[in-house]
């Protein structure tokens, strides 16, 4: 298993942070205060059969992460490579007064694909999160391979969200994904998200303090969630590029 880390720390009115990683590298791409962007760059040509990532997130006490994806993640299928699954797992920590923001990428299943992919969110108090996560059965005339994802976030008081989703592309099942191809999700939790344009995708307000918007659909073009993160999700961008400390 690859591990990928990122720390961000405060450090006086700063944040320090500490990077490391070979299949997924992080990158530093801005610094301001205590906000900090990190883009996720593929170290190689993944997910192959037998990858397993790790990643490794926490955010410390009053700072902002604000993670961005460099290329989507194609996972392939090679028979000559065994037919063990890849695997992709995200364990992020927040802090008290903690923000994260992570504008994920397609994750494409191909074929002969097998993903099994899972993200633990533990938020303290006054931390958020927002999440954008775009899943896809197969490229474009192609059926998908097999697939499971899972989240489970805890905050203070106790569990605040758990999802798993199991599916084929070449088994569709109804009420699930149907014949969809594309399921596009936004998870905002830690806070409500107030209104939004909610047309052609569904709204889930949390019993704690959350919110998640879901698109089910054939193409990921088409799915209304890319604006909605820009103008009522995501932070403000910084366009200060410092060298990161620490």
């Amino acid at each position: 298993m690859s591990t990928t880390v990122i720390d961000v720390a405060p450090r006086g009115a700063d944040a320090a942070c500490a990077l490391s990683g070979e299949l997924i590298v992080p990158r530093l791409v801005a610094r301001r205060g205590r906000r900090v962007e990190v883009a996720l760059v593929a170290g190689r040509a993944m997910l192959l059969p037998g990858d397993h990532v790790h990643l490794d997130i926490r955010v410390g006490e009053g700072c902002t992460l604000a993670l961005v994806d460099i290329g989507g993640l194609v996972v392939y299928g090679r028979p000559e490579l065994g037919d063990e699954p890849s695997g992709w797992h995200a364990e992020i920590t927040l802090a008290p007064g903690a923000r994260l923001t992570w504008e994920g990428l397609p994750t494409v299943v191909t074929a002969d694909g097998e993903l099994l992919r899972s993200s633990v969110l533990r938020l303290a108090s006054g931390s958020s999160v927002a999440l954008r996560e775009t899943l896809v059965l197969g490229r474009a005339g192609e059926t998908g391979g097999r697939l499971r994802s899972d989240l489970d976030a805890t905050d203070a008081t106790g569990p605040l969200l758990r999802e798993s989703l199991e599916v084929r592309g070449d088994r569709p099942e109804p009420g699930v994904l149907g014949r969809s191809r594309v399921m596009d999700t936004v998870v905002v939790l830690g806070e409500r998200l107030g209104p939004v344009d909610e047309t052609d995708i569904a709204r889930l307000d949390l019993a704690g303090e959350g919110t998640t918007l879901r698109y089910l659909g054939d193409a990921a073009h088409h799915s209304p969630l890319g604006e909605l993160w820009r103008s009522a999700v995501a932070a403000p961008r910084e366009t200060e590029v410092l060298a990161c400390a620490g």
